[in-house]
Formats: structure tokens, C-alpha cells, sequence
């Protein structure tokens, strides 16, 4: 078994801070209190926390799923001297779908702030830190 360094890209860590900064969106729904939008029907405001929630689990998923078979087909393909054009292909083909699973999170993403903005539902209280 032949030493080969680990080998990170530019987009792996994107993905990682991608991650890394969905994973704090993702709490910040988690957390969010229908008591600070007592316009909202908890249906309506369970409806909406579900669609973020997808949405957002999609993203962390799809990243660190990125990394982890990015950085481990780098050294399977090296260990089994995978040759060009093939050792290109595999990577192009993971990196083709961590992006369409971002942008189909992005479609579903921004489905929920959209019916966030349209019911007033609000995810902190008033005088904390900005909304989003």
C-alpha cells in the first residue's frame, strides 16, 4: 500500500464551510417558536419549519457526503492506479451531482423563506439579533 497525501480541493472546502453554516441555519429553524408568530396556525408554521428543514438537511447531506467520497475516491483511485480519463470522470460525476442536489435544496429553500415571508412568520424576537 503505496503513502499518498491527503488530497483537499478548493471545493471541498466550500463544501465544508457550506456545511458548515447550513448546520447553523438548520439549528436556527429547529429553534424557531411559533409563540413569536401568533398570527401564524401552528399547521401552517409546521409546514414551513418542515420545508426549511428538508431543505437544509439536503444541503449538509449532500456536503458532507461530497467530502468524504471526494477526498476517499482520491485515494481508492490512486491505491488502484485508476487511469486518466476515468480517475477525471468519477470526480466530475460526484461534483456534477453535489450540484444538482444544491441547486434542487436551493429550489426547495427558497420555496420555504418565500412562504416564510407570506405568513410574518418571525425567528427571533424583537430586539435580538437581525433576521434573515
Amino acid at each position: 500500500m503505496s503513502q499518498t497525501a491527503l488530497h483537499i480541493q478548493v471545493d471541498d472546502i466550500l463544501a465544508a464551510l457550506m456545511l458548515s453554516l447550513v448546520m447553523v441555519r438548520r439549528l436556527e429553524t429547529r429553534t424557531a417558536s411559533a409563540e413569536l408568530s401568533p398570527g401564524v396556525p401552528r399547521a401552517h408554521f409546521e409546514e414551513w419549519r418542515k420545508l426549511a428543514l428538508r431543505a437544509y438537511s439536503q444541503v449538509a447531506i449532500a456536503c458532507g457526503a461530497k467530502v468524504v467520497l471526494n477526498v476517499g475516491w482520491y485515494w481508492l483511485g490512486l491505491e488502484l492506479g485508476v487511469q486518466a480519463p476515468w480517475f477525471q470522470l468519477v470526480g466530475v460525476v460526484m461534483f456534477l451531482g453535489w450540484a444538482a442536489v444544491m441547486v434542487w435544496a436551493w429550489k426547495i429553500g427558497t420555496r420555504a423563506r418565500s412562504l416564510r415571508l407570506q405568513l410574518g412568520i418571525t425567528l427571533r424576537r424583537p430586539g435580538s439579533a437581525t433576521q434573515a
